[in-house]
């Protein structure tokens, strides 16, 4: 029973390690000034993207190496263009250390909404 327990507990505190967020959420946390990587391809980014984000393209090979050259102490807010692409980075994220992700879940569509 104690080890049902602590297994559960540790799963409570995982999940807030990737937390989605909407677009509402994604403006609180740009005045919290989070870092804010956009991981569609270079060429959706030069299209339009949300301000003080930079580019880490997910299908490119060097993903996983960028990702390990940030501090995973810090921050961040992950988006795509509609949420798929940025849930998968959520998670290699959370397996390489990252401490606090945050998903956009509906993404740069749901941003230039309106």
């Amino acid at each position: 029973m104690l080890k049902l327990f602590f297994y559960t507990l540790l799963v409570f505190f995982q999940s807030y390690v990737i937390q989605d967020v909407n677009k509402e959420q994604v403006n609180n946390l740009l005045d919290k000034q989070v870092i804010v990587i956009d991981i569609r391809t270079d060429k959706e980014f030069k299209e339009g993207n949300i301000k003080t984000s930079f580019n880490l393209d997910f299908q490119k090979r060097e993903f996983i190496d960028n990702l390990e050259s940030l501090n995973k102490e810090k921050e961040y807010l992950i988006y795509c263009a509609s949420g798929n692409r940025s849930l998968k980075a959520s998670h290699i994220m959370k397996s390489l250390g990252f401490k606090t992700i945050y998903n956009y879940k509906k993404g740069y569509k749901d941003w230039i909404k309106d």
